[in-house]
């Protein structure tokens, strides 16, 4: 079993914070956000150490590098400090450090030409957010390399893949379609099934979303 380990070491700003009189701790994100934005460290303080293991541990599990891991995160939480006070007051600190983290994650591998071994992790962090227009194109990135291997498929696996994930057809209409029979489409299907999860890990149904 991996061992996540929990960074505490706030950014230098906020390491000779003031003992708190406020247990925040006991705060709701909302509450927490309204703080940061005003420039509290002690609540960013709190942000800081209840987010910092999560997003460790997301990030570690895409890239398998506990140095660069801790990084991302660093960063991160950092950037969240600095624009807070800019952010609509409606932000939600989850939906932003994820998807912050995401994204950072994502630069990395559009870096690295999105190696295959990572693409199996991907859908952890594909969720909505902020930083739409750099995710989009991230995401069209990803959309033909997974389509550059449903193109590598045999020619008849590919056709029944295409078929009845694009055409939506039944197994019988599409062997009735392609005159073979229904049991060769679903040995087909599961083939082209396999050979994708092989490349894309179990999430596969998640990417095959992004086309």
């Amino acid at each position: 079993m991996i061992s996540f380990p929990i960074k505490l070491n706030l950014p230098l700003f906020a390491v000779f914070l003031p003992e708190m009189s406020t247990d925040f701790a006991e705060f709701t994100d909302a509450d927490l956000f309204s703080l940061v934005k005003t420039g509290d460290v002690n609540a960013f303080s709190e942000v800081y150490q209840r987010y910092w293991p999560i997003l460790y541990r997301h990030a570690f599990k895409m890239l398998r590098n506990s140095e660069e891991s801790e990084d991302v995160v660093q960063d991160v939480l950092v950037k969240f400090w600095k624009i807070a006070p800019d952010l609509p007051q409606d932000t939600r600190i989850a939906a932003y450090l994820y998807t912050s983290t995401r994204n950072s994650i994502l630069t990395i591998f559009s870096r690295n030409q999105l190696h295959e071994v990572y693409l199996g992790e991907l859908s952890t962090f594909l969720i909505g957010g902020y930083e739409v227009t750099d995710h989009l194109v991230r995401e069209k990135l990803l959309a033909k390399i997974i389509q550059d291997e449903i193109d590598k498929l045999p020619p008849r696996m590919r056709e029944v893949f295409q078929l009845k994930r694009k055409a939506n057809l039944s197994y019988r209409e599409i062997a009735d379609q392609m005159n073979i029979s229904e049991l060769t489409v679903k040995t087909q299907m599961t083939k082209a099934i396999s050979v994708l999860r092989s490349r894309f890990g179990d999430n596969l149904s998640l990417f095959l979303s992004l086309l």
